[in-house]
């Protein structure tokens, strides 16, 4: 390269750093706005500092409304604040072929939980202390027993689908996971798959094999294989945990009244960090009767 042309690139290196600048400005988002980390606190949310149990700060949460987590489609951690009391569970419906619901009681409103499988559907009930139960009911709605448990829910793995049940009332407090194995059938057996410390409050999938469960005690990691992990141990219990999410940037977001409990991960594989979350507005608890609110 000559002189000329070594001047020429020496007088538009200015130009060429200012054109890099300007564009990456513009990618990191609309109007010069920047997009925010991955794993930063949520907009309008601070950190506060870990309530103890039996505090004032918890008792009063009791009376809260719920804070819902999820996840939009590309990813991003939502939370919508819920009325605190949830509307009354609609009578469910009978299955294609079914004329009763075994293991139900009648006239008791509960959780039903049904999952489409190959040969029919799993059926699982939640009537709290009135007891639970799971069947199998075939394509003509002919129903037959598996287990009698609270049910809580299914997921689904590549080894079989996971039973989530339990229950909390009064000093009863008690949670594990069961497998059904596939193909789900009439006489299938189920397996006691991993224990949990706790009543089963919310869960999900965080990939083909592995899910998250939320219960009255803490968070735990659970594989289809058996493998479990507790992630976080704290009573839960009084502040009714509905939801809980892992971002792609590896937090975990945990959804129940007044708080958003977070979990970070840490330089050490498979250990997190805890964090309670509150709207940025709230200061100050304040507790009327059956009723929690919080100001700056």
């Amino acid at each position: 390269m000559d002189m000329t042309h070594k001047q020429s690139f020496a007088a538009r290196f200015p130009l060429v750093l200012l054109v890099f600048l300007a564009a990456a400005t513009a990618c990191s988002g609309q109007g010069g706005a920047t997009v925010p980390a991955p794993n930063a606190i949520p907009a309008g949310w601070k950190v506060f500092p870990t309530p103890t149990e039996n505090s004032e700060t918890m008792l009063c949460a009791n009376y809260a409304q719920p804070e819902q987590v999820s996840l939009s489609d590309a990813g991003a951690l939502q939370i919508v604040q819920l009325p605190r009391r949830a509307k009354p569970i609609p009578p469910p419906e009978l299955l294609p072929g079914e004329n009763t619901m075994p293991g139900m009681a009648a006239g008791i409103s509960g959780l039903r939980s049904v999952l489409r499988v190959e040969n029919g559907w799993l059926s699982g009930f939640d009537q709290g202390e009135w007891g639970g139960h799971l069947s199998f009911v075939d394509a003509n709605g002919k129903a037959t027993e598996l287990y009698q448990e609270n049910v809580r829910g299914f997921i689904e793995t590549s080894r079989g689908v996971m039973v989530f049940v339990g229950l909390a009332h009064l000093t009863l407090d008690a949670g594990e996971v069961l497998i059904a194995e596939y193909p789900i059938t009439a006489e299938t057996k189920l397996r006691h798959l991993a224990p949990l410390d706790g009543a089963p409050q919310a869960f999900t999938k965080t990939s083909p094999d592995e899910v998250l469960v939320i219960t009255t005690h803490g968070i735990s990691r659970i594989a289809s294989s058996g493998a479990h992990q507790t992630l976080t141990q704290s009573k839960f219990g009084i502040l009714y945990p509905n939801s809980i999410v892992a971002t792609p940037g590896g937090a975990i977001y945990a959804g129940m009244r007044l708080f958003v409990v977070r979990l970070m991960p840490t330089s050490k594989p498979g250990e997190y960090t805890d964090q309670w979350l509150v709207p940025e507005s709230c200061g100050q608890f304040h507790r009327e009767g059956f009723t929690c609110s919080c100001s700056k």
